[in-house]
């Protein structure tokens, strides 16, 4: 019943993308009534050949962009063919220069190099042009978040860590709180281990998500073995031990600190 009603809504939202504000010659309004017809029915392949067919009448730019948003969205979400998405979703650009267009379309390309594709350079300028966007956007905080997630994922760690410390600095920003685990893995991945367990216990301090305190805790206690803090790495580990999703992990390492304490001793 949810799938049926899924397809109904994107059936709706279809015939809105092309109805209003595109004038059609009988041909090419048939041809869209068809393309619709067939996702209705769900034969999206169908449906993409129908509208590839009428892109080669060279169709109004007005009614390109259409067509070229809805073949990403039927190629990324029906086809999960991602790569021949973001050919579609670029097309749009080429045609329109209407700023909800373009951040709708950038959203996209966003989405699916970030999520999809872990093409995370090209998330990089995506999120970028988006949080630069004035006056701001409902999502900038998202946007803001995973431009710095994608430059930390690329290795571009000073890029990253501003990103972060911009945000560390606004209380009201939706990533504040997260912006101290981010900050933390950066020292971690630059061997600054004590400042990575600074910033994760003041993370800690912060977030409200159970699962998410109870990963930063694992990450406290690996930065202690890692130092050499044996003892408080296994008092970190025994805490969460009946919480981390992995219950073998955290046995395998309070073992292997309780071995290390006692070969210590000896």
């Amino acid at each position: 019943m949810k799938l049926k009603k899924t397809h109904n809504i994107l059936a709706q939202l279809i015939l809105g993308l092309f109805i209003f504000s595109c004038d059609f010659t009988p041909l090419i309004h048939k041809e869209i009534l068809s393309a619709q017809n067939y996702i209705l029915a769900q034969e999206y392949l169908k449906a993409i050949v129908k509208y590839e067919q009428i892109l080669e009448k060279d169709p109004e730019d007005d009614l390109k962009l259409k067509i070229y948003f809805q073949l990403g969205e039927l190629y990324s979400i029906h086809k999960q063919d991602n790569k021949k998405a973001l050919e579609y979703y670029n097309l749009v650009r080429t045609v329109t220069n209407d700023p909800l267009w373009i951040v709708k379309t950038e959203e996209k390309i966003a989405e699916i190099n970030f999520t999809f594709l872990k093409n995370f350079k090209e998330s990089a300028i995506s999120y970028k042009r988006l949080a630069k966007i004035r006056p701001r956007l409902n999502k900038t905080d998202l946007y803001e978040y995973r431009y710095g997630l994608s430059l930390k994922n690329i290795r571009a760690y000073q890029l990253s860590s501003d990103i972060f410390k911009s945000i560390n600095k606004n209380q009201k920003h939706e990533y504040f709180a997260k912006s101290f685990y981010e900050l933390g893995l950066i020292k971690f991945e630059k061997k600054d281990f004590k400042g990575a367990i600074n910033l994760w216990s003041q993370y800690i301090r912060r977030e409200r998500d159970r699962d998410a305190v109870i990963q930063a805790k694992f990450m406290i206690a690996n930065a202690y073995e890692t130092i050499e803090e044996l003892a408080k790495a296994y008092n970190i580990y025994y805490s969460i031990v009946g919480d981390y999703p992995n219950t073998e992990v955290i046995q395998e390492r309070l073992k292997s600190l309780y071995e290390r304490r006692i070969s210590r001793k000896r």
